[in-house]
């Protein structure tokens, strides 16, 4: 990095401290604001009691009438595995989630609060569980980070997984990370995550998958599937995962634009001439124009990340309305933003930093379809069910992409849903 070269805070986006320091930051290790884990006094670290986050079986409440198995969402973020895994017929018993916001948004939609900081819970108070689930921190790994990998505190927080795998050996696991995974030192990165995975007792599977195939946003992300060894037979091909089909839906950004927005809602959104010409002078901005705004709505919007336009870099806008000049542009709107990330219209977003907990969040539909094919491991009696494992996720995939989905584009989507859907599972 060049000497004049400003470095900036990763958690606001602003120069002049270090994120250990920030005003905005949540420390991982004592849930305090104003800074982060380089400066926390916390040290040894107190056991947290668990009481108020174990979620008893009586609260659980959602639309199935039968719950098939159990399950753990850690760095849970806003809940988006909850979305998908309780509609295929799971039970949430715990949740972990450090950051304040999503922790509050998180009990707002779900209905319990995540524990915090997942290093300072003794795995033994965990409840037993069928499936672990989590997006582990990514900002170690994502090409828009510095890539320190296990370097970087975040890094190593994968092996608070393997800490509770080893502890409660569920089934089957399912986790989520930027694609820059694969890449990170030349792939030793997944490699080493894989062999820890190996040591605790689960043949783990990985892919790459791009959600635009189901949600208007380009969105590549690896997921790695483990399977408890003892549940998977060497000499039966049957028994062993295999990721699903995606359909291809080829939607664009028309397909969740919301229309429905007052006048001075659309005004906040507007790009001042200050901000639209600091975004046109970027270096990246007039090599691939296109990528930092959107002006045809056929086409998909480039990845949401979790610093979407808190400081001009890296996001994309459009125009503010279809028939305006190219001089007036705008940001997505936070329910647009839930949108592309295809989270019900239903989901009650924060108010405080929206962009920033959707950019973080999975895909739920991408979730439902990936996990159904876990299914058989989780519960013996779903091989004796009329569906197949493909037609139950796509099936919660149709239902959630249509809940995301503006009304006057329901009956489109419907349609091509059927069809698309139709030609996946060979009905």
């Amino acid at each position: 990095m060049g000497k004049n070269k400003k470095r900036v805070c990763y958690h606001c986006g602003l120069p002049n401290h270090r994120a250990k320091d920030c005003p905005q930051a949540t420390c991982r290790l004592c849930g305090e604001t104003g800074h982060d884990v380089g400066a926390c006094p916390q040290k040894p670290l107190d056991p947290v009691d668990l009481g108020s986050f174990l979620i008893p079986p009586a609260s659980h409440s959602n639309d199935n009438n039968e719950r098939n198995f159990t399950y753990i969402e850690l760095f849970a973020g806003i809940g988006g595995f909850r979305i998908a895994l309780d509609r295929l017929g799971g039970q949430c018993v715990f949740s972990s989630e450090v950051d304040r916001f999503a922790r509050a948004s998180y009990e707002k939609n779900h209905g319990d609060r995540p524990a915090g900081d997942i290093t300072r819970i003794p795995e033994q108070d965990i409840p037993s569980h069928d499936m672990l689930v989590g997006g582990f921190p990514c900002q170690s790994f994502s090409f828009s980070g510095e890539r320190k990998g296990f370097d970087d505190h975040r890094g190593v927080l994968f092996l608070e997984i393997v800490r509770i795998l080893k502890k409660h050996q569920p089934r089957v696991i399912l986790l989520e990370n930027v694609r820059g995974l694969l890449t990170h030192e030349d792939g030793k990165t997944l490699q080493v995550i894989i062999s820890h995975l190996d040591q605790v007792g689960y043949n783990v599977k990985h892919k790459l998958l791009d959600a635009v195939y189901l949600v208007p946003q380009e969105r590549k992300r690896i997921y790695m599937v483990g399977i408890r060894k003892d549940l998977v037979t060497a000499t039966d091909a049957s028994s062993d995962y295999e990721f699903p089909d995606i359909p291809n839906l080829k939607r664009g950004f028309q397909d969740i634009l919301q229309t429905n927005m007052e006048p001075s809602m659309l005004e906040n959104l507007r790009l001042s001439d200050h901000q639209l010409q600091k975004v046109r002078n970027q270096k990246y901005t007039q090599q691939f124009p296109e990528a930092r705004f959107l002006s045809d709505f056929l086409r998909p919007t480039k990845t949401l990340q979790s610093s979407y336009a808190s400081y001009m870099v890296g996001s994309q806008f459009i125009k503010l309305s279809l028939e305006d000049n190219d001089s007036c542009w705008r940001k997505l709107s936070p329910r647009e933003a839930a949108r592309l990330q295809g989270f019900p219209d239903s989901f009650e977003l924060c108010p405080s930093r929206p962009y920033h907990l959707l950019g973080n969040a999975v895909v739920p539909s991408m979730i439902s379809l990936i996990a159904a094919g876990l299914l058989p491991f989780l519960d013996d009696t779903m091989m004796k069910t009329k569906e197949s494992t493909a037609t139950i996720g796509w099936r919660i995939a149709s239902e959630l992409l249509l809940e995301a989905c503006p009304e006057d584009r329901k009956s489109a989507l419907r349609l091509l849903l059927d069809e698309r859907g139709h030609d996946m599972i060979n009905i």
